[in-house]
């Protein structure tokens, strides 16, 4: 199970008791660090699995955990929890963070989560735009893992696999990104994944991977 830290934040904080006219179910200030942990449950697109993070983490933090679980960037994730609103990326998942001076200023709006609680895993609207070029490089990295799992058992040597993978790689280059932020990054991942096959291929041959 992953746990995600929140970046470091400047200042003191102090907690804000049920008394203080600034408390509320959905309102905190963090006192030290670490701040609080959120154990979240997410669960759609086929996937069911849990997610530990600081609860001054930022919702974009936890698209970016997901990301590093099922490979799919943040852009192309939207969120839902029952209740909640998860609409902005730079909300924290836990209460509001207050400043600690006599303002009590508004640090960061907080979603409000509480440990446990499920979240809904679905596409966002961007995914649909960019739905044929996902697909195509989906499929490619899946072929650039197939030619590792013959490398790896030896069924093709190193020629053979740099042959491949350079025909991967023009196939990757001439997916389409109309102007797609989200969709360019994927195509450089999934470059870099296959330059990365060919370079444990030679590796091997020096005999540095056994």
């Amino acid at each position: 199970m992953s746990t995600a830290r929140s970046p470091a934040r400047s200042g003191g904080h102090s907690s804000i008791r049920s008394g203080s006219p600034h408390a509320s179910e959905s309102s905190l200030v963090i006192n030290s660090h670490p701040a609080p942990l959120l154990t979240l449950r997410i669960a759609g697109l086929g996937h069911h699995f849990e997610l530990t993070l600081e609860s001054t983490c930022t919702l974009l933090d936890l698209k970016k955990e997901i990301e590093k679980k099922i490979d799919l960037a943040p852009e192309y994730q939207r969120l839902v929890a029952k209740h909640k609103t998860m609409d902005d990326d730079s909300m924290v998942l836990g209460g509001t963070i207050y400043n600690v001076d006599q303002s009590h200023a508004v640090q960061s709006i907080g979603i409000g989560l509480q440990n446990r609680a499920k979240i809904l895993l679905l596409h966002s609207s961007q995914y649909t735009v960019d739905k044929a070029g996902v697909d195509a490089l989906t499929a490619l990295s899946k072929e650039i893992a197939e030619v590792d799992a013959r490398r790896v058992a030896r069924d093709i040597g190193n020629e053979e696999v740099h042959e491949l993978i350079t025909q991967l790689c023009c196939k990757i280059d001439g997916v389409e990104t109309n102007g797609s932020e989200a969709l360019r990054r994927m195509r450089k991942s999934t470059i870099r994944k296959a330059e990365g096959v060919a370079k444990k291929s030679d590796e091997s041959r020096r005999g540095i991977d056994p």
